[in-house]
C-alpha cells in the first residue's frame, strides 16, 4: 500500500471510529432501523441520550446507528457512505435484514438527509426533522417520503417562525387533513432549546445562538421520543399512534395561530409569491398591513378610507406604479357617510441570507415594507376638506405611528407566555422618528429600515426602530409625485417574531 493510501485508510479509521450503534433494549416480531444524522459541529455520540429516551418509548424493538462524519457535520460527498456504514455495522451486529427503515436528522442533519432520500429513497419508510424543516424547494412536489418535523419552541438557530411556516402549507392548507397529520405531521415541542435534540456541552456557533431551555433535558428528550415513536408507529398501522400525534398537531395549530395570522398581514412572500403582473389564486395580490397603514396615514376625522394594495417592486419605472385616489362617495363634504376609495403600492423585502440558504437560521418576516402611500392631505382633500395644510397634516412622524401600530398588534396578539417571557426577557422596540424627507426616489428605496441598538434614560437596552420617509405636497411641481407620503414599515409579523424568538437571545440566551 502507498503511503498515500495508507493515510487515507487511518484517516477514515479515525473519522469513523465514533459510529454510534444501540442494540434493541427490547423484542419483538417487527425490528426498526433508526438512523439518526447530527447537526453541524455536534458529535455522534452526544445524540445517545435521545436515543436511548426513544429505544424506551418505543413498543417494538429499535435499532439505532448514528453516524460519525468527518468534522462533525454531514455533507452531500459523504453521508451516504455514513448510512450505509452504520446500516452494515447493526446487521453484522444481529439486526435483520428485513428491518423497516426509519430517519431523523437534526439541524443541518435533517437539510442533509431529506436531499439524500429524495436521491435514493428505496427502503425508507420515513424521516423525522428535529430542529428542521422540508426545504422550500420540496413545496411545489408531493414529497416521497412521510415526514414529522419537530421544532423546539425556543430553538436560538431554527427559528419557530420557520417551522411555522411549514405548519402553514403542510396542514393548514393540506387537501386532507388526516392524511396530513399521519404522513406529515408538524408539531412544537414546548420549552425546547436547539441544543436539547442532542447533549452535552453547546459547540460555539449554538452557543452563541441558542435560547434558554425551560424544561430539562431528560424531559426534553422523553417529549421528542414520544413523538418520535408515535410517528414511527403510524406508519406500522397503529391507530392509537395516529390520534397522538394529532393531538399533537391540534395543540400546535393552538400555539401557531397568531404568527399566522402576522405574516397573513404582512402579506408574506412565503405563504405566497406577490402577484405582480401575474393574479392568480396562488399569489397574493398584496398586503393587509399596508392597507390598514393607509387607513392611519389618511387619519380622516369623518369618514373612513377603504384602501386596495397591490404588490409591485418600488423601483419598477416601466411601468411605475403609484398610489392613487380612485373615486369617493358622498365626500362633497366632510361626514360620516364619506368612504374614500384609493390603491397603494407595497414591495417585502427579506433577509438575503434567508433567500439562499433556507435553513431557519435568521428571520423569515419582512426586514422591512417598503410601502408607497398617498398624503394625509390628499386624503382630507378628498374626504371633502377644504384649504388642507400639508405642513399641519404631514409635517409629524407619521410613519412612525404606523409602525406604533405594527408593533402594539404584536403584543395584543402574541401568545400569553410568550408575552411574558419577552416582558421579562426581551430587547424591547421603540420608534423614533421618521428620517427625511428624502424626496429623491432612489434614496427612499435603497435607503432601509433602521434598527439600532441603544439605551433608555434607564440605562435598558432597546432596538430604535426609524422608518425612512418621502413626502410631497399636493400641489408639488411634478405633477406624478404629487401628494404622497412614502413610508418604511415595521411589519407586524417581524414585531411579533422578534418577540418570540430573536429578542430573547441578548438576556435569555445559553451563553448570557
Amino acid at each position: 500500500m502507498s503511503t498515500a493510501l495508507l493515510l487515507l485508510a487511518l484517516l477514515g479509521a479515525t473519522c469513523y471510529a465514533d459510529d454510534v450503534i444501540l442494540k434493541p433494549t427490547t423484542t419483538g416480531p417487527v425490528e426498526i432501523a433508526l438512523v439518526m444524522i447530527q447537526g453541524a459541529q455536534i458529535p455522534a455520540e452526544r445524540y445517545t441520550p435521545l436515543a436511548q429516551a426513544l429505544q424506551a418509548a418505543a413498543h417494538f424493538p429499535v435499532w439505532v446507528g448514528i453516524p460519525d462524519f468527518p468534522l462533525n457535520t454531514p455533507e452531500p460527498l459523504v453521508i451516504g457512505g455514513g448510512i450505509s456504514r452504520v446500516l452494515q455495522s447493526m446487521q453484522e451486529q444481529g439486526m435483520n435484514k428485513t428491518a423497516k427503515q426509519f430517519f431523523t436528522g437534526h439541524s443541518l442533519g435533517g437539510i442533509m438527509l431529506q436531499d439524500y432520500l429524495v436521491s435514493d429513497p428505496s427502503g425508507a419508510m420515513g424521516q423525522v426533522l428535529m430542529g428542521s424543516f422540508l426545504q422550500r424547494k420540496y413545496r411545489k412536489q408531493t414529497f416521497a417520503i412521510p415526514t414529522m418535523t419537530i421544532g423546539g419552541e425556543l430553538d436560538g438557530l431554527c427559528h419557530v417562525t420557520r417551522i411555522m411556516e411549514e405548519f402553514y402549507h403542510r396542514i393548514i392548507h393540506a387537501t386532507d387533513r388526516d392524511s396530513a397529520n399521519n404522513n406529515f405531521p408538524v408539531v412544537v415541542v414546548h420549552g425546547v432549546s436547539h441544543l436539547q435534540f442532542a447533549s452535552g456541552d453547546p459547540p460555539e456557533l449554538v452557543k452563541l445562538r441558542d435560547l434558554k431551555p425551560e424544561i430539562s433535558e431528560e424531559q426534553a428528550h422523553k417529549n421528542i421520543a414520544l413523538l418520535v415513536s408515535a410517528f414511527i408507529s403510524t406508519k406500522l398501522g397503529d391507530a392509537a399512534a395516529f390520534q397522538y400525534v394529532s393531538s399533537a398537531v391540534v395543540a400546535t395549530d393552538t400555539f401557531m395561530k397568531p404568527l399566522i395570522a402576522a405574516y397573513e398581514l404582512e402579506g408574506s412572500y412565503y405563504f405566497k409569491p406577490p402577484c405582480y403582473q401575474d393574479e392568480t389564486v396562488s399569489c397574493t395580490l398584496g398586503s393587509p398591513w399596508s392597507e390598514r397603514a393607509q387607513q392611519t396615514m389618511g387619519g380622516l376625522p369623518e369618514g373612513s378610507v377603504n384602501d386596495t394594495d397591490v404588490f409591485h417592486p418600488v423601483y419598477q419605472i416601466n411601468p411605475v406604479h403609484l398610489p392613487h385616489v380612485l373615486n369617493t362617495t358622498s365626500c362633497s363634504t366632510p361626514g360620516k357617510l364619506c368612504v374614500v376609495n384609493m390603491t397603494t403600492v407595497s414591495q417585502n423585502v427579506y433577509d438575503e441570507l434567508d433567500t439562499l440558504i433556507d435553513a431557519g437560521f435568521v428571520a423569515t418576516s419582512a426586514n422591512e415594507m417598503r410601502v408607497k402611500l398617498k398624503s394625509r392631505q390628499v386624503v382630507y382633500e378628498a374626504g371633502g376638506y377644504k384649504n388642507v395644510d400639508f405642513n399641519k397634516t404631514d409635517g409629524s412622524s407619521i410613519c412612525k405611528d404606523i409602525n406604533q401600530e405594527a408593533y402594539n398588534w404584536a403584543i395584543q396578539n402574541a401568545n400569553f407566555t410568550t408575552l411574558k417571557r419577552f416582558e421579562k426577557y426581551g430587547v424591547a422596540m421603540v420608534m423614533g422618528e421618521d428620517k427625511g424627507p428624502y424626496n429623491v426616489g432612489p434614496v427612499w428605496i435603497w435607503d432601509p429600515l433602521s434598527y439600532s441598538k441603544t439605551k433608555t434614560s434607564f440605562g435598558i437596552d432597546v432596538i430604535e426602530v426609524q422608518s425612512v420617509m418621502m413626502r410631497t405636497p399636493s400641489d408639488y411641481g411634478i405633477k406624478a409625485a404629487a401628494g404622497m407620503h412614502y413610508c418604511k414599515l415595521l411589519s407586524p409579523a417581524r414585531a411579533m417574531e422578534w418577540m418570540y424568538v430573536d429578542a430573547l437571545r441578548e438576556h435569555y440566551g445559553i451563553n448570557n
